[in-house]
């Protein structure tokens, strides 16, 4: 699968999805797009697209991309906090489809947060 990997994740984590086939937005020189663009680009590349933006479910309809995108929810955006995540994202890669957005969040404390908040899945009114 060919994952790329959005600016605001450590390149590093690369290893962590190996056998596929992961690219960082920065390789792609891609890290100055706003999500739109991104997306929009990313879909001719890519099947999957790993980020920490919480609000690209708001801001984007994902559902009108030839991609999936996969919303990593930690409490801090840095390696020790993400690289757990990957056993969870591994798993969710063999059933993933195009257009779909997935959480995967560090503990259940983050994602009653999340729902309390109305972020993400837990939107009443998502714009498109």
């Amino acid at each position: 699968m060919r994952i790329l990997l959005d600016h605001n994740l450590n390149w590093r984590l690369r290893e962590a999805l190996e056998p596929h086939d992961v690219k960082t937005t920065r390789q792609m020189r891609w890290d100055d797009f706003d999500n739109g663009e991104l997306l929009k680009v990313a879909q001719q590349e890519f099947d999957v697209m790993l980020t920490t933006d919480a609000n690209l479910y708001h801001q984007q309809k994902v559902a009108d991309y030839d991609l999936s995108v996969i919303v990593l929810r930690a409490y801090k955006n840095s390696i020790q906090a993400i690289a757990p995540l990957m056993i969870q994202v591994l798993d969710l890669l063999d059933h993933i489809n195009p257009g779909e957005t997935h959480y995967v969040y560090v503990d259940d404390t983050l994602r009653s947060s999340d729902q309390r908040r109305g972020k993400g899945t837990f939107a009443v009114n998502r714009q498109p």
